[in-house]
């Protein structure tokens, strides 16, 4: 919270900004930060190397961060148990047009390629507040189930060149996130749930990293009373 103030302040000094303005800034960068991380939630990359630290246990739903080596956005990872089976989750994913509904932040999303019942190419915009320009997203979902244990695993990972870049937003660059749910009872499933993402433009990492739970905790939040 210091060093945000202490940045914000030198910036506006230095732009000469109306209070009005000053105002709306500030408060503008907090929401930023967590429309950024929702991202996250359907377009990340997972594989911390370094040690996972809690940062929120609300509801049955853990999330936790880790650095990661040659980043400076730090990793997420979102654990919890929820009634409801691989197969129900397999549909709420697939069905991207209905993010907006439950993937915090959302502002558009749409099929851009359908490969089969477990595979698809999908567009997503986030929407940003002001200064911050929006975020959009070209993904690849993929979703393998281990024929004995039932395992689920799902890949989303970025896909390039099968959307023109549009004007007025930034394409994020490179983001991936991996689903493991693991059948816990008839009706009943663990998920976990790891990402990274690099949002792309300007936005300073540890304004990002600040701010790593709201996103992804209401977003999962919707996920649990979806499926249950």
């Amino acid at each position: 919270m210091l060093i945000l103030s202490i940045s914000m302040y030198y910036w506006v000094r230095y732009n000469r900004l109306p209070i009005k303005e000053i105002r709306s800034l500030v408060a503008n960068s907090f929401k930023t930060v967590l429309l950024l991380l929702p991202l996250l939630l359907f377009n990340s990359f997972a594989s911390a190397g370094g040690k996972w630290e809690l940062k929120k246990d609300s509801d049955g739903i853990k999330i936790f961060t880790s650095g990661i080596a040659n980043s400076d956005v730090k990793a997420l990872r979102a654990e919890l148990t929820t009634k409801g089976t691989p197969a129900q989750l397999a549909a709420i994913l697939m069905n991207v047009g209905k993010q907006k509904d439950w993937v915090y932040s959302t502002e558009s999303s749409s099929v851009v390629k359908y490969i089969s019942n477990t595979e698809l190419i999908y567009y997503s915009e986030k929407d940003m507040p002001w200064p911050v320009t929006n975020r959009d997203a070209v993904m690849r979902i993929k979703i393998d189930e281990h024929p004995t244990t039932h395992v689920m695993t799902v890949k989303v990972t970025t896909v390039n060149n099968m959307v023109a870049a549009k004007k007025d937003i930034i394409r994020v660059p490179s983001s991936t996130v991996t689903w493991v749910v693991t059948p816990t009872s008839s009706n009943s499933m663990k998920i976990v749930y790891e990402a990274q993402l690099d949002p792309g433009g300007s936005v300073p990492a540890w304004v990002v990293n600040m701010f790593t739970t709201k996103g992804p905790f209401e977003t999962f939040k919707k996920l649990k009373g979806m499926l249950g």
